[in-house]
């Protein structure tokens, strides 16, 4: 199907998260929420499109000594520079797959010389080529999934990786989205572990769960992804507590990967935590349900050749994968050759991207035959609605069984949308939202997200954003998300 880009919107709100999120040096409490709404000509008429994600500190960019002020601006400043590189590239009419590669190539050449980060930019690009996508299912009628494996977007894998010359995205995906996916919850730097830890001062007393145990407990949790700090003895005395409150409430029932943050300072540190980690006897078990090994590196220097060595050996025991490397169309087949085994897939890095890796690790894996590479699915701490279902489609269509979520953890559901929104999204996905007192959030059910509503026309959401909710970007100003400083650390 080929559209033209008529013209696009972006619009702002904030958001407030009922407890901090402490990612590497990073501590998430309130930042703003994007909508871009899109509108795109087909065959003469005209279709509207959405999607949306948060704008976190410290992540697409984690150069010191940048405010969150800046980082939000430059945020905002390389999803404009992507609409525009988008309604040039789709001026005329023109398929998904062209317009993407041809606004991510112009989007990258501009930011040579702006000193961007590459993840940052491909985060603009894939806010317009998202809400591009949801136009198109929506003008055919189309749920996602349906409208990938029948080639409406026109990717062409060959045409970024040789090695699927030939063939479609229907040839790996499976024949059906998944109705249901296992949580992985997030276990940040900062949250506590049982409720004996959460301080008088700081219980939320909303009627969610706070603590990692009550999770457990209450929703039936047996993924869970801890974040790590880099400090060995930290880190084992810390995952020493979490085997504990996992084993005693789920036996040997339950995985985990370990998040790096990018904060080992080279691929030597992490193989001395993982021999401390291997050679503990306390955590025999934790070390035996280990999935994946999640970005240990900083991305400036993940995918340097000295680091192989070191990463072939650690991958032979367990996956090492990229996430924040992931920042361009040839970094995974980069990371292959070096030894890494697996990729991420995030809606914020590109679904196009995500789609295209998902091929590589079937081609690696001789074509489902084995399971040498692997891919998971994480989160950007995204809430609903456009954001975290839209997420949940990619990764069910992806087919991937289990997928971090923290969104519904450290945000208080939909709270921070309008009552009129929040019962929509309660009426319309009632699988995947449940009321907990006056909150309406995802609901976590014998450790599952039931998502089979999600495959409604469009990028999984049936509720569609409505402008009034959200502030112009051109009117928003950062002093309202009324942060008493804007470091990124804390």
């Amino acid at each position: 199907m080929r559209f033209a880009l008529k013209e696009s919107w972006l619009g702002l709100r904030n958001s407030t998260t009922r407890l901090p999120f402490r990612y590497g040096k990073a501590t998430l409490s309130r930042c703003p929420q994007a909508v871009l709404e899109v509108a795109i000509e087909v065959d003469g008429r005209l279709q509207r499109g959405y999607s949306g994600d948060c704008l976190p500190p410290g992540w697409f960019d984690k150069a010191p000594g940048r405010s969150y002020r800046e980082q939000v601006a430059d945020m905002i400043g390389v999803i404009g520079r992507a609409r525009a590189a988008f309604a040039r590239a789709a001026s005329r009419p023109i398929s998904l797959f062209e317009s993407w590669r041809e606004a991510d190539a112009h989007c990258r050449a501009d930011a040579s010389g702006r000193a961007l980060p590459a993840l940052l930019v491909g985060f603009g690009v894939s806010l317009v080529e998202r809400a591009i996508m949801d136009a198109l299912a929506r003008s055919a009628g189309l749920g996602f999934a349906e409208a990938l494996r029948s080639d409406l977007f026109a990717i062409e894998p060959g045409a970024v990786h040789e090695g699927l010359t030939g063939l479609r995205p229907a040839d790996w995906l499976p024949e059906t989205p998944r109705r249901e996916v296992f949580v992985r919850h997030t276990v940040g730097l900062g949250d506590p572990l049982t409720v004996r830890d959460i301080a008088p001062g700081e219980r939320v007393g909303d009627g969610l769960p706070q603590a990692f145990e009550s999770y457990v407990e209450h929703s039936g949790l047996r993924f869970a992804k801890v974040k790590l700090s880099a400090d060995v003895d930290a880190d084992l005395d810390r995952l020493r507590a979490i085997a504990a409150i996992l084993e005693r409430h789920r036996g040997a029932d339950y995985r985990l990967t370990l998040d790096g943050n990018e904060l080992f300072g080279d691929a030597g540190r992490l193989r001395a935590f993982v021999d401390a980690l291997r050679s503990d006897a306390r955590l025999g078990l934790l070390a035996e349900n280990v999935l994946a090994i999640e970005q240990p590196l900083g991305r400036s220097f993940a995918l340097d050749a000295d680091q192989g060595e070191e990463i072939r050996i650690i991958s032979a025991w367990r996956p090492v994968i990229i996430d924040e490397s992931d920042a361009t169309a040839d970094a995974f087949p980069q990371a292959l050759a070096l030894g890494y085994r697996g990729v991420t897939s995030k809606n914020c890095k590109g679904p196009t991207k995500a789609i295209l890796n998902a091929g590589l690790c079937w081609s690696r894996n001789d074509r489902g035959r084995t399971s040498e590479a692997v891919m998971t699915g994480e989160d950007l701490c995204s809430v609903g609605v456009v954001p975290v279902q839209a997420d949940l489609c990619l990764a069910a269509t992806l087919g991937l069984s289990h997928v971090e979520r923290n969104g519904h953890h450290y945000h208080p559901g939909l709270s921070y949308l309008p009552e009129s929104a929040r019962e929509a999204a309660l009426a319309a996905h009632p699988d995947l939202y449940a009321r907990k007192g006056d909150i309406i959030g995802p609901a976590v059910r014998d450790g599952r997200f039931a998502i089979g509503s999600l495959r409604c026309v469009g990028f999984g959401f049936a509720v569609l954003p409505d402008r009034s909710h959200y502030e112009p970007v051109e009117s928003w100003q950062f002093d309202s998300l009324g942060l008493a400083d804007d470091r990124i650390s804390g």
